[in-house]
């Protein structure tokens, strides 16, 4: 669960604290493993939500991952990312075609 319990300031904007660590890098493949993404459609549509929203990629990450434990994963690194977003790929196919 995430909580807003401290305000961070960034540049001149004030943002609530997270527990939430930003995305790293991915390091060697020995120490991490993207996790797998079983994507359903109640998943698909909130990130077609959050993405209509145009919100950055650490804030579409964070709002991803409060939902995201109930899937038994969560989005840590860049690798995750593009793991996710390449899940998301068949269901915009779906909706294209």
């Amino acid at each position: 669960m995430v909580h807003f319990n401290q305000l961070q300031r960034t540049g001149t904007k004030l943002r609530a604290a997270s527990n939430v660590s930003p995305l790293h890098q991915s390091g060697s493949t020995a120490m991490s493993r993207a996790p797998a993404f079983e994507l359903d459609r109640r998943l698909y549509r909130l990130y077609e939500k959050l993405r209509a929203c145009n919100p950055g990629v650490q804030e579409m990450v964070w709002a991803l991952n409060v939902v995201l434990p109930e899937y038994g994963v969560v989005i840590r690194t860049c690798e995750d990312l593009e793991v996710f977003i390449e899940a998301v790929e068949p269901f915009e196919a779906e909706d294209l075609g």
